[in-house]
């Protein structure tokens, strides 16, 4: 009624007529759309998705008219299904993919004086990963300026990244660029990060789970068929662990 008074159009206009003068969408489209974003959206996330089953074949089958539609809607943009890339089966491999150590050992007990805790950080180095390419990561944030680094016994970097990332992201794309720079193939890798959050998301890694640390699971899977062993481990920050 409010569009009818306000384009003075008479009432028996044709509530569809209104929509398209008025430069609405009319519903019927706006679920076409709607529905279209959804399906793509179940392809992207793959064999995480509903619409497959255990056997990652999909449960579903759409009707001839939808197919159809699919089908167009791909033959606008110039590209298939074929093109699209789904998340990794990380979910499914998240049991053997990595190890992540946030309280297994006793230099993890923040409660212990500062000097405990550094005697008791290189002896679990020395007995547990004497053999391990030892890398740490960090990230630092202030109201200007977002930064990540890396270091390693044989390289480093720092680079500046966009300011509006939250220091949960920064960590967890240090440790993304760490496994791209300072990975030594063949030896096994120990990742050091005093994030507590960003192993925490990264151990108990869900579909729902932010979209960096996807990317982090990912990357780790990857990265897993060039290493014998990746082991991640929290260290207290402030406890003069070097």
């Amino acid at each position: 009624m409010a569009i009818r008074v306000a384009l003075g159009l008479p009432k028996w206009t044709p509530n569809i007529v209104l929509m398209k003068i008025a430069g609405q969408e009319v519903l019927s489209e706006k679920n076409k759309r709607l529905a279209a974003q959804f399906f793509i959206r179940q392809l992207v996330n793959g064999v995480h998705s509903p619409i497959y089953d255990q056997n990652c074949i999909p449960s579903i089958k759409l009707i001839k008219r939808d197919e159809v539609m699919i089908a167009n809607l791909f033959t606008d943009l110039d590209t298939s299904t074929d093109h699209i890339i789904a998340f990794p089966d990380i979910l499914i491999s998240r049991n053997n993919f990595c190890e992540i150590y946030l309280s297994d050992f006793s230099f993890q007990n923040k409660a212990h004086p500062v000097f405990l805790i550094r005697d008791l950080f290189e002896e679990v180095v020395y007995k547990e990963f004497q053999d391990y390419h030892i890398i740490t990561t960090d990230a630092s944030k202030s109201h200007s300026f977002t930064s990540i680094a890396g270091i390693s016994n044989l390289q480093s970097f720092v680079y500046r990244i966009h300011p509006i990332n939250s220091i949960f992201t920064a960590e967890a794309l240090a440790i993304c660029q760490a496994l791209d720079e300072l990975s030594v193939t063949d030896k096994n890798l120990l990742l050091m990060t005093d994030n507590y959050s960003v192993l925490q998301a990264l151990k108990c890694l869900t579909i729902k789970s932010p979209k960096v640390i996807h990317r982090l699971a990912g990357k780790i899977l990857v990265r897993k068929n060039f290493h014998p062993k990746i082991c991640l481990v929290w260290t207290p920050g402030h406890s003069l662990i070097h």
